[in-house]
């Protein structure tokens, strides 16, 4: 189901902008394959078992440093948006990245705040700032335009960016993305008490 959402979404995208159609549609038929690769063969414990390279970090005033790696390469560039509490060493994240090498094209993964290597307190921490992270990710980090990976939680992230940033996303690839998570935890929540508002400060503020 994967490699044929991939490969539809690949129909739909005005990939004459970089000309070169066929490679770009096989980008998601090849991220899908390498991935499932991935999952048959590589058990999770390997990647965090990788020599560490160094990680750089993006300065924002009154908001958290993100940690975060770069990888220059030709444009469409890739952005990996991680799960709940996932960082960027995660076996998707690496997986995505040597396949972008593979290809030459560029490359971001990071940590979201209060994760990982990044600064802030996770117990601090909402949707709505991880919102913010993702943004900070596109306006100041990536250049041209952008395919966003979202996984889990960050598939919400990244639908949410796609929105804020059209001029800049122009593709969008899914991994389990919990698109519909924070809804159905909203609508079960009691109306009697202040719940729901209670919940929409803590994850939305």
């Amino acid at each position: 189901m994967a490699g044929a959402g991939m490969a539809t979404l690949g129909s739909w995208v005005p990939r004459r902008r970089w000309g070169r159609e066929a490679v770009f549609l096989g980008f998601y038929r090849g991220l899908s394959a390498l991935l499932a690769r991935k999952s048959e063969r590589t058990p999770r414990w390997v990647p965090a078992c990788r020599p560490k390279s160094s990680v750089s970090f993006l300065s924002r005033p009154d908001l958290p440093n993100l940690a975060y790696k770069k990888l220059k390469g030709k444009s469409p560039g890739i952005i990996f948006i991680p799960g709940y509490i996932s960082n960027m060493n995660g076996t998707k994240a690496l997986a995505i990245e040597e396949f972008c090498k593979s290809l030459g094209h560029a490359y971001i993964r990071f940590d979201y705040s209060g994760v990982g290597n990044s600064d802030g307190n996770l117990q601090e921490c909402t949707v709505g700032k991880w919102r913010k992270d993702v943004l900070s990710i596109i306006d100041d980090l990536a250049e041209g335009p952008q395919i966003l990976v979202g996984s889990s939680l960050g598939g919400w992230l990244m639908l949410h960016a796609a929105i804020a940033r059209p001029q800049k996303v122009v593709a969008l690839i899914g991994i389990a993305t919990a698109v519909d998570g924070l809804v159905i935890q909203f609508n079960q929540l009691p109306v009697e008490d202040s719940g729901k508002e209670n919940f929409l400060f803590l994850h939305l503020a």
